[in-house]
């Protein structure tokens, strides 16, 4: 992608991408399913995003034995909690979509 967009042109699709997700999941009072596609954007994204504390240098460290994060894996270790969020709005959000269509079919 660099090489067709450049660096600015990758961070904007970046963005508009993690703008897309937010806003589909803003949309849950109105339509679970919309919200639902928007949990599993955010469930790929950080799940991306965590596979960064394998593959960033320094964010695992070794200390006496045990592996202990650095700077870049104390930043990126939030993902993990955002993933879990993730889950749980498809979760919630696949159970009131199909609620609702069992609902609609009564």
């Amino acid at each position: 992608m660099y090489l067709v967009l450049g660096e600015q042109g990758v961070s904007n699709v970046i963005g508009v991408i993690e703008l897309l997700v937010a806003a589909l999941l803003v949309l849950r009072p109105f339509s679970p399913r919309a919200s639902f596609l928007g949990s599993l954007g955010a469930i790929v994204t950080f799940l991306l995003t965590t596979s960064f504390l394998f593959t960033t240098p320094g964010a695992l460290q070794l200390g006496h034995g045990v592996q202990i994060l650095g700077d870049a894996g104390q930043f990126l270790i939030k993902d993990l909690v955002l993933l879990g969020a993730s889950f749980w709005t498809a979760a919630e959000a696949w159970r009131t979509s199909t609620a609702r269509s069992n609902w609609s079919e009564a």
